[in-house]
């Protein structure tokens, strides 16, 4: 792993990267920004930067640089989410508390990535809240967010924040069609549109098969809103009856396919899909219905009733297609 693999976000890079090459060291560093931006491969980048022998961090081909890489370095601590779990428990961060409390073993300093940390239950964050308030000197830690407000202030006011960002869709362009040499020209496409500018969400429509369901899904929705019938819009939201996090699935899918069809609408993409559907829907419908997505999944994140919502998104949808 090196920091030329993350793509865009240079002045985040450019910084762990100076840190880490001898600059001085945060003893917590943040990485916040929408799933799929790179925050846990440039964590571990870091991590391996901090813990490398060699002169340039990471060489890659140091000992310590291969045990980072393998998941077995000594000094290295990592912390997720238990599987099947929503939660970082509490007993997860006073295993960690322990441990950074004894010295490194083969490099000057120990590191702690705490993947996922808004996902911490409030045991956890306490817990975690005092050792960073007085941590020993040679540890370093490294949290990553998907959503920083979910995060304790207390938490957050303790680290260097910083924030890794979507990139523009020339840049995930460019690195789809290098890394995906033989895909087919339609899927890489749809990738792009499927990510809009996220790197992590384009190649998990690559890899993974649950993806391209949901693009489809989306895309039936979207082009439900065409025909300016109700009944077309209902019958597109069916297979998500029941199904909460199925539908807040299609909001954040949907959400992306809107941002390519407002552009779409005013010249600025040849993507073929938004293209199309930029014939039926304008630029403000898409951006009414982006700002319409953002609003029912955050009363759905704030135990708001699946099915009730499901039915206000279907009669604001009609009445955004009908201005």
């Amino acid at each position: 792993m090196m920091f030329d693999q993350i793509i865009g976000n240079g002045n985040t890079v450019r910084t762990l990267q100076n840190a880490a090459s001898g600059g001085p060291l945060n003893h917590a560093y943040l990485l916040h920004g929408t799933k799929g931006t790179g925050k846990r491969m440039l964590a571990r980048i870091f991590a391996q930067a901090i813990l490398c022998r060699g002169e340039n961090r990471p060489c890659k081909t140091c000992s310590a640089c291969l045990k980072v890489e393998k998941g077995v370095h000594p000094d290295l601590v990592m912390v997720q989410k238990p599987e099947g779990k929503a939660n970082i428990l509490v007993d997860q961060v006073r295993s960690l508390r322990e441990q950074v409390y004894i010295r490194p073993n083969e490099s000057g300093y120990r590191v702690v990535i705490i993947e996922e940390s808004e996902s911490m239950n409030l045991s956890a964050a306490n817990a975690l809240l005092k050792v960073l308030e007085e941590p020993p000197g040679y540890v370093v830690f490294i949290l990553t967010a998907n959503n920083i407000s979910a995060l304790p202030e207390t938490i957050a006011s303790r680290c260097l924040c910083l924030e890794m960002q979507e990139v523009s869709l020339y840049q995930a362009e460019k690195w789809l069609f290098s890394h995906y040499p033989d895909g087919e020209a339609a899927i890489l496409e749809d990738a792009l549109s499927y990510g809009n500018g996220n790197l992590g969400r384009s190649i998990a429509y690559m890899e993974e098969e649950t993806c391209r369901q949901g693009f489809d899904r989306a895309l039936t929705v979207a082009r439900s809103l065409t025909t300016e019938r109700e009944y077309d819009i209902l019958e597109a939201l069916s297979p998500f009856d029941g199904d909460k996090d199925g539908f807040l699935q299609l909001l954040t899918d949907l959400d992306a396919m809107m941002a390519q069809v407002a552009i779409a609408g005013t010249g600025s993409t040849n993507l073929r899909q938004a293209a199309a559907l930029s014939q039926k829907i304008r630029p403000m419908q898409a951006v009414h219905i982006h700002e319409l997505t953002d609003e029912i999944r955050s009363k759905i994140l704030y135990n708001g009733n699946g099915t009730l919502m499901q039915n206000l998104f279907c009669a604001r949808l009609k009445t955004i297609m009908e201005r």
